[in-house]
């Protein structure tokens, strides 16, 4: 680490630090700088740029632009920030895409929601948002939704008139004289949920595929600021409900450690549970889902089976199956009662009881072979150029997990190792996500058995150590907070101010989240 903060410190730098034992920090005095520090960064091995976190302040005139690089071979990170111009006319700085692709999307949404200017992107377009909010940038401070959400028929009409625009213009570059057509994937569609794929085929070949995820954007950065820290939940859960409990676990790290709190022994090894149980029925979710898609039901009913015995679970600790608000700033919501443990072991069973048939009759399936194991390969390469992570990742060989590389909660407690493949096919991504349910049935395990000892030898009290009281105001700071979630990586960027600022009174502090999905 002390070679990356020498190689950052060549240039125009605020300061320079260590941030966390994997993480340097570092802030640019120049925007001008960020090509060579990036490039600087990209030479000594930090080739995946993950996301692009621009902070608003108003009250100084300025975008804080924050850039989070890693090198999953090498487990070395740094968080780079520069300031610019916050007028719309001077609101730009040079875009990382062309030397990093997995900057574009992010650069995209940045572009969509706060107007930042990235020159040289190769296609920077509004991609987020739906039209009606083109050229709006709705998380600038200051901007009026009351006002907007007020004109619902004109806001329908621009979306309708762009589809229809579309279709127009679709009809005059294509024509009707051979083949080719555009198909429109969703924008819901019981295989891809709430997205949009722009499909041009020539008959049965697939010429380009262009995404829509506009759909799935919710302005739930705004929705955490109109909230305190706990009824900030509400939103978090609503990153992916297939996998909550990892979301709220992501944020609630983030919050205290600007509160400067610690969460108990007991506290974290709950949140193990928690954790690996979103991951679970998330991956059960993923792997019915992946049959269905193939034409293939019994396995998703199969799933879905299984996945209701941990769903109880999590009603028993919480009340609900899905939205359980269990997680928060400070430990877990809820004490525990032993008896949970025994739900769970019965869930663990139900698994374990019908894993043989699921490998031996779907991972072996012939149909699985011939449409996915020579498709939709990623190599490690591209894996460390796109920034991609989790099981995409693992499945294409490269050993990264945030429960490994970085560990959070209990998880340095944990015998574990990285689940991956070697092909980076369609039928790897399957495997990998299959070699991870039995990793999570010993993870389970392993804290049933810490937890059982814990509460028997008197170290844990599950009555009163299941919370440590956060202060409902927190001073101004910043903090990042990463999980390994069921899709991938998990980033939170957390900030919070004291100060009012003057565009938005209603904002006695400022929460900022930038969520990375999976690739």
């Amino acid at each position: 680490m002390e070679k990356l903060k020498e190689l950052i410190g060549t240039f125009d730098v605020a300061y320079v630090e260590n941030y966390k034992k994997v993480w340097i920090k570092a802030k640019l005095n120049k925007a001008s700088d960020l090509l060579g520090v990036a490039q600087a960064l990209k030479d000594e091995g930090l080739k995946s740029l993950v996301t692009v976190s621009p902070t608003d302040f108003p009250e100084e005139n300025k975008f804080e632009m924050n850039y989070f690089f890693e090198d999953l071979l090498t487990r070395r990170n740094a968080w780079i920030k520069v300031d610019i111009p916050r007028e719309l006319d001077r609101c730009e700085i040079d875009s990382l895409t062309p030397m990093f692709p997995g900057a574009n999307w992010h650069e995209r949404e940045a572009y969509s929601v706060f107007g930042v200017k990235f020159t040289g992107h190769p296609e920077l377009e509004y991609f987020l948002i739906s039209q009606d909010y083109y050229g709006k940038f709705p998380f600038r401070k200051g901007f009026d939704w009351k006002a907007h959400e007020a004109n619902l028929i004109e806001n329908m009409n621009t979306i309708f008139e762009s589809f229809e625009n579309e279709h127009v213009e679709n009809e005059k570059r294509i024509g009707h004289a051979g083949s080719r057509t555009m198909l429109n994937w969703g924008p819901t569609h019981p295989a891809s949920g709430p997205i949009r794929l722009k499909v041009e085929v020539d008959g049965e070949d697939i010429i380009s595929v262009k995404p829509d995820i506009g759909y799935v954007w919710r302005a739930l950065e705004h929705l955490v600021e109109e909230k305190d820290f706990i009824g900030a939940l509400v939103a978090l859960e609503r990153i992916c409900f297939m996998d909550n409990t990892n979301s709220m676990l992501c944020y609630a790290q983030a919050v205290e450690e600007i509160a400067g709190k610690e969460i108990t022994p007991f506290a974290a090894m709950m949140r193990v549970v928690l954790g690996e149980i979103g991951r679970i029925v998330s991956h059960l979710m993923g792997m019915g889902g992946f049959f269905n898609n193939m034409g293939l039901m019994t396995l998703f009913m199969w799933a879905l089976d299984v996945r209701e015995y941990f769903l109880d679970v999590l009603e028993d600790y919480s009340g609900a199956r899905i939205a359980t608000a269990s997680i928060e700033p400070g430990g877990v919501r809820y004490p525990l009662d032993v008896n949970l443990l025994d739900t769970l072991e019965k869930a663990i069973q139900k698994y374990e009881d019908t894993r043989t048939e699921f490998y031996t009759i779907f991972l072996k399936n012939p149909t699985m072979k011939m449409r996915a194991a020579k498709t939709g390969i990623i190599t490690a390469e591209e894996v460390e150029s796109f920034a991609l992570c989790g099981i995409v990742a693992r499945a294409s060989g490269v050993k990264t997990d945030i429960r490994l590389d970085e560990p959070y909660a209990a998880y340095d407690k944990i015998d574990m190792d990285y689940m991956t493949a070697e092909n980076g096919s369609a039928m790897n991504r399957f495997e990998v996500l299959f070699k991870e349910m039995d990793q999570s049935m010993s993870i389970l395990k392993q804290a049933i058995a810490d937890l059982r000892r814990g509460i028997e030898s008197g170290e844990y009290d599950p009555q009163k150590d299941h919370m440590v009281k956060i202060p409902k105001k927190l001073p101004a700071g910043e903090a990042i907070s990463r999980v390994e979630w069921s899709r991938g990586e998990l980033m939170i960027h957390l900030v919070t101010q004291d100060t009012i600022p003057p565009e938005d009174q209603s904002a006695k502090r400022q929460p900022y989240h930038d969520g990375r999905a999976p690739a």
